[in-house]
Parts: structure tokens; C-alpha cells; sequence
């Protein structure tokens, strides 16, 4: 099959190209000068750019733009180069793209972003791009498939000669894609592992040659397995919330959804949890570290305790990630169903997504770091400190256990003088958050009697055994 026309290097052929698309978004041209249009079939590929074109590209139809895409990924796997997916044309009329643009990846330049008060643009981290002009240009015809119209294939830089080196280009790193990958991913995902532990376990059974894959890869991975099924579920849910409601005129429950209008997050309340919470909001406990529900969804119990020492749940929430703007979003309808009392202290984990969260909403409450969690870090990093340092481990000892800030401070100084700990070692990151976690900061604050996450555990228990 030949290939269509395109003069993709002026901006004349852009307008022309517009102007002659018909009703169903197909290319066509002009062969006089009356209004009528009609379709072309056969016209040969002169793009103006390049002399030589590969015979492995032209002449290449496909059944979607993503085939296309994923030859053209393969083709720039054997000639040492990575792509990207640049411009759409789509039809006005429909919404529904006839022609693509697939380009180098060293395509264009970053654009840097000048501060407004100051002037003078950001620091940002260095730019590998060229301005390089290679293209691949796609078309779909009245039949529906997918065809080349314009090639360039004039790199203006060098070409990665080895294999491993070619794996490091974005669009090839696609190892979290493949079947095994995913497939050990979800297994690992429904025993109830993080998207972060997940990471590291994916990574030491893959081909040292791929990519190693990240903990967003991960979470993209459950989220899409997790989005299939969780729809219906959800909004069984919110049936059942809605029913609840001719029972419970203060029961309060708020969804956030994609954009294509699946659920995403839920949170909520009723209006004996909100009684408890206008109560007893002198201590909050915040924990995500239970996901054994079937959707793989951290389970958000907002915990506290009452004037007789027994625990009381305030709200809960499933979640679909653990990013900082999802706990915003928690940590916002949290407050507003709470009238917007905010309170005096809460409990959460080493989180640095929830902490920035609660700084932001919570701006008044004590933060506190779960002590469970602080001795186990202690326990996974203390021994490796000890390894390096031989008599670190009763130095360290006498630091923590430090009766008056002054004295932590102090012994904190001749720890670190005698040891010149590393910037952003674990310990000196122990001491940048002092103030969340060191008995001699927190103990003027109320807690409730409370001084780990512990306390939902039997909340967790009560509604995993549901």
C-alpha cells in the first residue's frame, strides 16, 4: 500500500491538512479548483527531509496507533535511539485523532520556568535533550488502518551502540510491562505487600540487563489491576451508605472520583463516631498499614480513645494510594465533617507523605511519630551503625534516653563530633525529626496515654473479621 502525501515541515500543510478532512476524519485532497473534495489512495511518500527511507518503516499499516507506536519503539531499540509520543491531530467533529507524531527523545529543549518575584529561572535538573528532528508521522485511512506518511530519520546526535545502554531510554525500560513482571506484582500485591517492597523484590529477580522498576511503576500496576473490579463494589457501597442515611441523619460519607468517573477514595462517618470525635479529640490516631481487603486498598481508620481508656473509632477511609495529595484530600473531609475542629495531637507513622499532609491541614495539631515504628527502624538501622562504629551502640543509648532537651542536645553534639555522621545518614535524618519523635520535646503535650498506632489494631481486627 502506498503512502499519502505530507509536507510536514511548513505550516501550510498543516492548514491544508485540516482544511481537507472529511466527515469521518479521513484524509483527503484537492485535484482542482472547485470545492468538491475528493479521496486520495495512491500517492508516493516525499516528505523533503530525508533522501533515504528505511525499507523496515515505509509501507508498515497497522490496526491502532499503539501498534504503531510499539514497532517504531523497536525500531529505535536496534538503531540506538528511545522515543516519545509528540502531537495529535484529531477531528473536530468527533474528538477522535487521524494523525500522530512519534519523535526522538531528545526532542526539543526543557523549558525553564523564571520565578516571577525573583527573575532568574529555577535550578532544574540538566537537560539531555538536543533539538533533535527525527519524526515518524501516522495516518489513518477510510478503511481504518494506520499507515506511515512522513519520516525522518536524521538524528543530530550520537546513537546508543550498546544493548544495556539502549534499555536506559525511557520507552524501552518496558520490563514492568511484560506479563511475568505484572503477574508477580499482583501476587505480591494481594499477600499484602507495599508498592515499595514490591520494588525491591521485583528487582532482585529481574535481568540485571531491564530497567529496575520503581514503586510508582508498582502502584500504576495494582491501581489498574485494583480499578477493574472495584467499581462495582464501590457503589454497592454507596448504597448501602445511602440506605444508612434514612437510619442516620448525621452519617457523612464523600467520594472522589477519576476522571472518567470510577471511584477512587472513599471516606466516612457516622453520627456517633462525629459525637465521640466533638469528645474526645484530644488524641488522634492516623494508620495505613493494613491492606487485607480484597481491592489491595490501605484501609484509613481514624482512632482515638475515650474517659475510660477504650478505644473508639472516629472515621475511616479506603484509599487508592498513598501520595500526599490523597491524604489532603482525607485529611480535608476529615475536618470538615468534623465541624472543622481540628485535634490537639496525632499519631501517625514515619510517613513523610502523611506529615507533609498533616502540616498542611493540620497546621495546629502536635505531630507525633508511632513509637513502634521509631524502635523498629531503630532496630533495622542500629545494627548496621554498630557494625561501622564498634562502641556507637552505648553512646547512642544514653542519647535517646536524655531526661531535658539539653541534655539531648548535648549528647547529640558529642555523638556527632566523635563520629561525624554522613549527611542524610539515617541517624541524622533520627535527628532532624527529633521534635516528632524524642520523649524531651513531646512531653509537654497530651497524647490521651497514647504513644504508638497500636491502638487501631483492634479496629482493624473488628472490621477485618466482618
Amino acid at each position: 500500500m502506498d503512502l499519502v502525501t505530507v509536507q510536514s515541515e511548513t505550516k501550510a500543510f498543516e492548514r491544508n491538512l485540516i482544511e481537507h478532512i472529511d466527515a469521518n476524519g479521513y484524509l483527503v485532497t484537492n485535484n482542482d479548483s472547485s470545492s468538491e473534495v475528493e479521496e486520495t489512495e495512491v500517492v508516493n511518500l516525499d516528505s523533503g527531509v530525508e533522501k533515504e527511507v528505511t525499507n523496515e518503516v515505509i509501507g508498515q499499516v497497522f490496526d491502532t496507533p499503539d501498534d504503531a507506536y510499539e514497532f517504531y519503539n523497536g525500531y529505535a531499540f536496534l538503531h540506538g535511539f528511545g522515543i516519545s509520543k509528540s502531537a495529535a491531530h484529531k477531528n473536530k467533529t468527533t474528538n477522535e485523532a487521524y494523525r500522530r507524531k512519534y519523535v526522538c527523545n531528545k526532542e526539543g529543549f526543557k523549558y525553564l520556568k523564571r520565578d516571577g518575584s525573583a527573575g532568574e529561572a529555577k535550578k532544574r535538573r540538566r537537560d539531555l535533550r538536543t533539538g533533535c528532528e527525527a519524526f515518524l508521522w501516522i495516518s489513518k485511512g477510510k478503511d481504518g488502518k494506520w499507515s506511515f506518511d512522513a519520516f525522518n530519520n536524521a538524528h543530530n546526535h550520537e546513537l546508543t551502540v550498546s544493548p544495556t545502554k539502549v534499555m536506559k531510554h525511557r520507552s524501552h525500560g518496558k520490563f514492568h510491562r511484560s506479563l511475568v513482571c505484572k503477574s508477580l506484582m499482583l501476587e505480591l500485591g494481594q499477600s499484602g505487600l507495599r508498592p515499595c517492597q514490591i520494588k525491591k523484590v521485583v528487582n532482585t529477580m529481574k535481568n540485571p540487563s531491564e530497567n529496575d522498576v520503581t514503586s510508582k511503576q508498582c502502584s500504576d500496576i495494582l491501581g489498574e489491576q485494583r480499578k477493574q473490579y472495584k467499581g462495582k463494589e464501590f457503589y454497592g457501597l454507596i448504597k448501602h451508605f445511602q440506605d444508612k442515611l434514612l437510619e442516620d441523619r448525621d452519617l457523612y460519607f464523600v467520594v472522589d472520583l477519576f476522571d472518567d468517573g470510577s471511584p477512587r477514595n472513599i471516606f466516612w462517618t457516622d453520627g456517633r463516631s462525629r459525637d465521640l470525635y466533638i469528645k474526645f479529640a484530644d488524641g488522634v490516631v492516623f494508620d495505613v498499614t493494613y491492606m487485607t481487603n480484597k481491592f489491595m486498598m490501605p484501609f484509613s481508620p481514624f482512632a482515638g480513645v475515650n474517659h475510660h481508656r477504650q478505644s473508639v473509632l472516629f472515621a475511616g477511609a479506603l484509599l487508592e494510594n498513598e501520595k500526599q495529595e490523597t491524604f489532603e484530600w482525607l485529611f480535608e473531609n476529615f475536618l470538615k465533617c468534623m465541624f472543622n475542629k481540628h485535634p490537639l495531637a496525632i499519631i501517625t507513622d514515619q510517613d513523610k507523605a502523611i506529615g507533609n499532609a498533616n502540616k498542611r491541614v493540620f497546621p495546629k495539631t502536635r505531630h507525633r511519630c508511632c513509637s513502634w515504628h521509631i524502635k523498629k527502624h531503630q532496630i533495622e538501622h542500629l545494627r548496621a551503625l554498630t557494625v561501622r562504629y564498634c562502641d556507637n551502640e552505648e553512646p547512642y543509648k544514653q542519647w535517646i534516653k536524655s531526661n531535658t532537651v539539653e541534655e539531648f542536645e548535648n549528647q547529640w553534639e558529642v555523638l556527632y563530633g566523635k563520629y561525624q555522621f554522613e549527611s542524610g545518614s539515617w541517624i541524622t535524618e533520627m535527628y532532624n525529626q527529633r521534635n516528632y519523635w524524642a520523649k524531651d520535646f513531646l512531653k509537654d503535650y497530651f497524647f490521651a496515654g497514647m504513644t504508638s498506632s497500636g491502638r487501631s489494631e483492634s479496629i482493624h481486627s473488628f472490621f477485618m473479621d466482618m
